[in-house]
């Protein structure tokens, strides 16, 4: 008994114009990939666009007044921290500053437990 195994491709058309249509083919020559995969990179950059420019931020209702308050909080509540801690301060100006490295600023920190 033989079987016969058929396989079916089943395409799905889209009616492009000519102008359009001779486009996509000589890109699709040019870059070597099917028209098929041309189109489907075009769609993701294009959702990715489309994405990125429409995505709602975290805080919609935030206006930027709030934000420049909350800016001002979080400086405030520094300021008084550095203040009780100057230790932090100058641990937190330091990794602020990048100029070493954080294992350089944990070891030139370490409390070993042998001080006074």
């Amino acid at each position: 008994m033989l079987i016969y195994l058929y396989i079916f491709y089943i395409y799905k058309t889209v009616a492009i114009d000519e102008k359009l249509r001779k486009r996509l083919k000589k890109l699709s020559a040019w870059l070597d990939i099917t028209q098929s995969e041309l189109i489907r990179r075009a769609l993701t950059l294009f959702e990715k666009k489309i994405l990125q420019e429409k995505q709602t931020t975290v805080k919609p209702n935030l206006i930027l007044s709030q934000e420049l308050e909350i800016k001002k909080m979080l400086e405030e509540a520094t300021k008084i921290i550095w203040e009780l801690d100057p230790n932090r301060k100058i641990i937190q100006q330091k990794l602020f500053l990048g100029n070493d490295t954080l294992d350089e600023i944990l070891l030139n920190n370490w409390k070993t437990g042998l001080e006074e």
